[in-house]
């Protein structure tokens, strides 16, 4: 199974009964994503940003 996407190579493989066009992109966007990778950018390079990781935490309701 592959790490980054999740398929079998015998999927798409026609000789293991695949077929070469098994599966077809699709682009979503994740705000949740979005607001990491913003503040992302925010991170200096370098010994600075060593070991620096963004996650998300839920807002207080009050």
């Amino acid at each position: 199974m592959c790490d980054q996407c999740g398929t079998r190579a015998a999927e798409w493989d026609e000789q293991q009964d695949g077929d070469r066009f098994a599966y077809v992109t699709t682009s979503v966007r994740c705000t949740g994503c979005e607001l990491i990778a913003h503040e992302q950018e925010q991170v200096p390079d370098g010994p600075d940003g060593y070991g620096v990781r963004i996650g998300l935490v839920p807002r207080v309701m009050r």
